[in-house]
């Protein structure tokens, strides 16, 4: 259905508002199978709509409508849409009519009533700046519906599915992006049905077309911008790389670095550190990192970089891994695949000190552990839990006698090793390591690592997201075949890099590992991706940005104390916490 072939419906009689509502209750009430698909009296599209929301059983009067804060950065579709909504405030100014411009995953972005009584309608259905209005959340409605059908769509007051929403009518339209053919939002047009205009249809159409064409020469403009930047730089002999939020740009030397994964990799760290000015700086590309020369390009108050590698080659391709507990990927004989990790624990072992190995759960504490004695001469330790062994303290003893190598596993957990127990293991020389998290330790355990120990903290996957795409080849490359082979597409590399993975490695893992299991060697893309790894998430402020670096910030200076760290920023340790949810640091 092309947009200009929304139907053209006439309003709703009493007696066919009171239809469409009994058959609606009905198959709500019913179910899927109380009634044959085809049979309900209402277009195809609302039926189909319907049976999705009763299939994912949506509230028909939903107590809450999800709100996030309304973002304060500006987004491609929101600058498109801009003038063009801008112009019609005049002419609507007295029109009891609602235009409402939603992002891609249904969330309103901007919603103008410019009539008090039409404001208080929306308000009252809660379709307002944060709300989400997906089908999903709300129900068959001209946001929601629309992003799902990837069509115009009119939805008539009984025929939404949520009862506040049965005196609006509303009709809707996708906005695609030119040159991609993505859905990036919708627009539509929302009034009280018993102020219905035959033309409202068409209108919000045309409304569409309007702002897809603002985005054509956006991306035009932009394209040129990075095209000339590009061109300036292609007769440099290395390989060269042109960024911005949407494209990349490579030249032939440039292609060994690229992949579906670069952009997002890319693009992410330079929003976050990249320059003012040119500055030689290691970068992470698809192939690992690499030394560059980056230079920022900036036009119209927008922002791309220039990235010229310096560096003949990137470092070596991630190692295998082991059977067992969730373990980071190597490189090369590296001890970690984090560069300061790395120095940290090479340093402690050509000391020869008793390394304890911090951090929070699912970071590879245990991997790394194991990895570390193998470099000390123990390539079978034993390991042992001494909260879930009471006999823990003999085996270790046994252990030790016979050379083996020890890891002392998880000892923040009560009964703590006493010092004693551990200098008279560590006694004969043979290597040994313990695994903690400090932070859910009580002070006899940080007592007991503090005296005996060298603490390295290993980095929450947050903290090192330039390595993911080293990471999930890792994970990949032991799985078999023919799930070894699966690759992710541009866009489920977007939401991967985009995900703040509490669960840092661990989560990442079974992740990556339950979805190359279903793609069974195939193409991983965003539909197959969980739901919350699906959604987007919201993008800071720059305030919001500079309290989430603050935090981060205190926490490293703390050594991952967070009661040092609430200390130094100068509020309360759930406060601490609270932030450190809400921005998706662990």
């Amino acid at each position: 259905m092309r947009r200009d072939d929304i139907p053209h419906l006439p309003d709703l009689s009493r007696d066919q508002r009171e239809r469409i509502r009994r058959t609606r209750e009905a198959l709500v009430r019913g179910g899927l199978l109380a009634a044959p698909p085809g049979r309900s009296g209402v277009p195809r599209h609302i039926e189909q709509s319907w049976r999705r929301c009763v299939g994912e059983a949506v509230p028909v009067t939903p107590d809450h409508v999800d709100y996030r804060e309304p973002e304060d950065n500006r987004t491609t579709l929101s600058r498109a849409a801009e003038p063009v909504l801008e112009r019609l405030k005049d002419s609507l100014a007295d029109v009891p009519v609602a235009m409402v411009l939603s992002d891609a995953t249904g969330r309103i972005v901007v919603r103008h009533a410019a009539v008090r009584r039409q404001r208080e309608v929306m308000d009252r259905a809660r379709a307002a700046e944060g709300f989400d209005y997906s089908e999903r959340s709300i129900g068959t409605n001209g946001i929601g519906t629309v992003l799902v059908e990837r069509r115009p769509v009119l939805v008539r007051g009984p025929e939404h599915y949520n009862a506040l929403l049965e005196d609006l009518t509303c009709a809707g339209t996708p906005i695609i992006e030119p040159g991609t053919g993505r859905v990036i939002g919708s627009f539509s047009l929302a009034c009280s049905t018993r102020d219905v205009h035959p033309l409202m249809a068409v209108m919000a159409g045309d409304i569409g077309r309007q702002i897809e064409a603002r985005l054509l020469d956006e991306a035009g403009d932009r394209r040129r911008r990075l095209v000339h930047a590009y061109l300036s730089l292609d007769r440099a002999n290395t390989a060269t790389l042109v960024v911005d939020e949407d494209t990349v740009l490579a030249n032939r030397l440039g292609l060994s670095h690229t992949g579906p994964e670069l952009h997002p990799l890319l693009w992410r760290y330079l929003s976050e550190h990249g320059p003012d000015r040119t500055r030689r700086m290691r970068v992470p590309l698809a192939d690992g990192p690499h030394d560059a020369l980056v230079e920022p390009i900036r036009d119209a108050g927008k922002v791309a970089y220039s990235v010229k590698v310096l560096s003949r080659h990137p470092s070596p391709p991630a190692g295998g891994g082991t059977t067992g507990a969730v373990t980071p990927p190597v490189v090369g004989d590296l001890l970690h695949f984090d560069d300061q990790v790395n120095r940290q624990l090479e340093t402690a072992v050509r000391h020869r000190e008793l390394i304890a190995l911090t951090g929070p759960s699912g970071t590879g504490k245990l991997r790394t552990a194991l990895r570390v004695l193998g470099r000390q001469g123990a390539p079978d330790p034993l390991v042992v839990e001494p909260h879930l062994e009471p006999g823990w303290f003999g085996d270790a003893a046994a252990a030790v006698a016979d050379g083996r190598g020890l890891v002392i596993r998880r000892i923040h957990h009560d009964p703590v090793p006493s010092v004693a127990q551990v200098r008279a293991l560590a006694a004969p020389g043979v290597p040994l390591a313990f695994t903690a998290d400090l932070d859910a330790a009580g002070d006899l355990a940080v007592g007991l690592v503090r005296q005996v120990a060298t603490t390295v903290r290993l980095p929450a996957l947050a903290h090192s997201l330039e390595h993911l795409p080293a990471l999930v080849r890792t994970v990949l490359a032991e799985l078999p075949e023919p799930e070894s082979t699966t690759t992710f597409a541009a866009p489920a590399w977007d939401r991967l890099m985009s995900w703040h993975w509490p669960g840092n490695l661990a989560e990442l893992r079974n992740t990556v590992a339950l979805l190359a299991r279903r793609a069974c060697g195939s193409t991983v893309d965003v539909d197959d991706l969980p739901d919350e790894l699906r959604t987007p998430r919201r993008s800071l402020s720059l305030l919001e940005s500079a309290e989430r670096t603050a935090v981060v910030e205190a926490l490293h200076a703390a050594g991952g104390n967070r009661s040092r760290a609430a200390q130094a920023l100068g509020i309360g340790r759930n406060t601490l916490y609270r932030k450190m949810r809400e921005f998706g640091i662990t």
